[in-house]
């Protein structure tokens, strides 16, 4: 097989990864049904922890994709068919998303099932009622397969186009679109997250979501790049310089991360006001402190350093290892915001915490093996495909 061939269908790296997704869903499935006997509420919350962190990589997978064609970028066709590939896993958020909507019970006790006389969720009995909620999660969760088929699907048909039509339309529909996307992430952090304390809020956090989210798909993305190169696949595209961009970019945008939880953080440590200052006081007592202080150790201290310099960008092992790190330092974010809600009296961790985020995981696997299986590796006719410094 030619080591610089774009369609990867029969290469053993594709192999590898649907074995390891075909193995890590069943796993996943059989632990989670154990789970699901064993401790309903607690499943449903290891649950939401694996949608939000699986379903925001591969959304925002194609926001990244999206944000190429919208600034005509050159340098990242190279990667750019990396995260359409994964946000193959986008579609199925249709169907991963009903155990929240038959568990919203379970997991938003606190604004389904409020105490007699709570004024403030009274207040906000108009957005937060279970009919109005499901049917945002499906609005949400459409815009987002609308977006995937309309962007992606684009730029997979100018595969096999000698004219640029498909990528002229995706130059016209990103910017729309990419409002639509700020909007549904924005509002599914808030209804997902936000509101399984409804008695908090922060007009920041759909923000840090984001942010978390695109630092998890750029940390995916990383991942696979480097794998790719070092099975000896797509070299001509995945050069140095290419790696050293996305190392730039997973830093820059870990930077914006550490940013928005620091003003936070900040804003409401200075008000110090009893209604807001629960967020942090859930995760800062019986042991969540300590899980507080590893996601700023490992969400920002340890790749801060590790991928600061050019050369650490341009090594492939560094780039790997900061990689790893952010995309575990994602996880770490989204128990950090779910859990302490089950029990902020306990830090809950066992393998019941494992068993659905595998399940899904392996998912994700299977859905980009499948579209690794089904189009190119490089975006062929693309316009700006010679300035991203392969050979077609």
């Amino acid at each position: 097989m030619n080591t610089n061939s774009t369609l990867l269908a029969e290469s053993n790296f594709v192999k590898r990864m649907q074995l390891i997704g075909v193995i890590a869903t069943a796993v996943g499935i059989i632990l989670s049904i154990i789970g699901m006997m064993i401790d309903m509420q607690r499943f449903l919350f290891d649950y939401l922890i694996a949608f939000v962190f699986w379903g925001g990589i591969a959304v925002t997978s194609v926001f990244f994709s999206m944000l190429q064609f919208l600034t005509r970028s050159g340098w990242s066709v190279a990667v750019r068919r990396i995260p359409e590939l994964t946000g193959g896993f986008t579609p199925l958020l249709f169907i991963l998303v009903l155990p929240i909507v038959f568990g919203v019970g379970e997991l938003y006790h606190h604004w389904v099932h409020p105490e007699p006389g709570d004024v403030i969720l009274a207040g906000k009995q108009s957005w937060l009622n279970v009919p109005f909620f499901i049917v945002r999660l499906f609005v949400y969760v459409g815009i987002w397969v609308l977006m995937y088929f309309v962007i992606v699907g684009n730029s997979f048909k100018q595969d096999t186009r000698n004219d640029i039509t498909p990528t002229r339309r995706n130059w016209m529909f990103s910017a729309p679109i990419t409002i639509l996307y700020g909007i549904t992430i924005t509002f599914a952090a808030f209804d997902l997250l936000m509101s399984l304390y409804p008695h908090w809020f922060s007009t920041i956090y759909g923000v840090y979501y984001f942010s978390g989210s695109l630092v998890g798909a750029l940390a995916v993305i990383t991942i696979i790049a480097v794998s790719l190169r070092r099975a000896g696949l797509l070299t001509d595209w995945l050069t140095s310089d290419r790696m050293h961009d996305l190392g730039k970019l997973l830093f820059a945008f870990n930077i914006f991360w550490a940013y928005i939880a620091f003003s936070q953080y900040i804003l409401i440590w200075y008000a110090d006001l009893p209604e807001e200052i629960v967020f942090f006081t859930y995760r800062s007592e019986h042991g969540w402190e300590v899980v507080s202080l590893l996601l700023l150790l490992i969400h920002f201290i340890v790749p801060f350093f590790l991928l600061l310099s050019e050369d650490t960008k341009r090594n492939m092992n560094t780039l790997l290892a900061g990689a790893v790190i952010l995309l575990f330092a994602h996880l770490l974010d989204m128990y950090w915001l779910v859990m302490p809600y089950y029990d902020h009296d306990t830090v809950t961790l066992g393998w019941m915490e494992f068993a659905p985020l595998t399940a899904l995981g392996g998912l994700f696997l299977l859905a980009t093996a499948r579209q690794f299986r089904r189009h190119h590796a490089i975006p062929l006719n693309d316009p700006f495909l010679a300035e991203a410094g392969g050979t077609q």
